[in-house]
């Protein structure tokens, strides 16, 4: 399922470029013809488009151009970018590092911080008092709004951290990591990092409130308060049943997590995939364009699997089939 799912997300994405208004070719020529002091006649625009029409098969016929796509795909070749003029996967490679840096730390603490919440939430009714405010302020934050409060309060008024974050603060930290590396890398990561977590984080709370009170008024959780169970054991029950629908989301919900992060990637200039796909649309790199598509297309599927897999582990009635229970 997981295969046909990518076969049909790739195909869509290889359609969508090639029905997009814009010739690449000439996208890709745009700077040496509109260079000063390089004039160029219609005869040798048109014989340069030519040429770069063949250099990147756009000449073929559409259905030779799929088959040689999805030839390429398998051999890990996504082309060369027209904007930086380098091999688009190692291009993409280096800023996913990045992004995952950012993105994986983000979902794993904003989910647990996110359930324990919620289910503290649930539990306690003075507590809940208190943070479901907080809670629904949080998850009705865009991603873009956080990170501007944030980068404005703790980056320009008070300088606390780093607005911004360049590729040297994590390449120094990663080829030589000691306290003066750590402490600037942390510096520029912290405000990118505490966007991406407190929005996530108030999704995260405000669905295992409402799964943990419905558990929590289920039959068997006042059928064991009748046996005289205390209050903990019945909430640690009921979480056990409330978090199963908390690992489903977290497959579903990583193709928002990733927009959030390009968002907050264009506003903390992140040296993630995020920042260099905003720059491939204004360049009209298409190429690039399709390739990071690709890549985010195979790191939701790829999660979603895991999570399943994860989820048949930790319910044994997904790992055994059993029905009706």
């Amino acid at each position: 399922m997981y295969l046909a799912v990518f076969v049909v997300a790739v195909t869509l994405v290889w359609l969508l470029i090639r029905l997009a208004p814009g010739d690449p070719a000439l996208l890709a020529i745009s700077r040496a013809v509109m260079t000063p002091g390089t004039p160029l006649s219609p005869e040798q625009v048109k014989q340069l488009i030519d040429t770069y029409r063949h250099k990147l098969g756009l000449d073929r016929p559409w259905l030779e151009q799929y088959a040689m796509f999805w030839y390429n795909l398998f051999r890990g070749y996504f082309g060369v970018s027209t904007m930086v003029q380098e091999d688009i996967l190692g291009t993409i490679a280096v800023r996913l590092r990045n992004d995952l840096i950012l993105l994986v730390p983000a979902i794993i603490v904003s989910w647990f911080l996110g359930n324990w919440i919620g289910a503290m939430a649930a539990r306690y009714k003075n507590v809940d008092r208190v943070l479901i405010p907080i809670i629904y302020i949080l998850t009705s934050t865009p991603y873009f709004l956080m990170g501007l409060l944030l980068g404005y309060a703790l980056g320009v008024v008070y300088h606390v951290f780093t607005p911004t974050m360049t590729s040297t603060d994590i390449d120094a930290f990663l080829a030589s990591p000691n306290w003066s590396t750590f402490t600037r890398f942390i510096n520029t990561y912290t405000l990118p990092f505490l966007s991406m977590v407190l929005v996530s984080m108030g999704g995260w709370a405000s669905g295992m409130r409402t799964l943990m009170i419905y558990e929590l008024e289920s039959n068997y959780a006042r059928y064991m308060e009748s046996l005289g169970f205390s209050n903990r054991r019945v909430a640690g029950y009921a979480f056990r049943y409330a978090i199963n629908p908390q690992i489903t989301g977290l497959g579903i919900q990583l193709g928002t997590v990733i927009v959030g992060g390009i968002v907050v990637s264009s506003i903390f200039n992140y040296p993630g995939v995020g920042i260099l796909l905003i720059y491939a649309i204004n360049y009209r790199d298409v190429f690039l364009i399709q390739a990071i598509a690709i890549v985010y297309t195979a790191m939701v599927i790829v999660a979603n699997f895991v999570v399943d897999l994860i989820y048949s582990l930790l319910d044994p009635r997904i790992r055994l089939g059993v029905v009706g229970v």
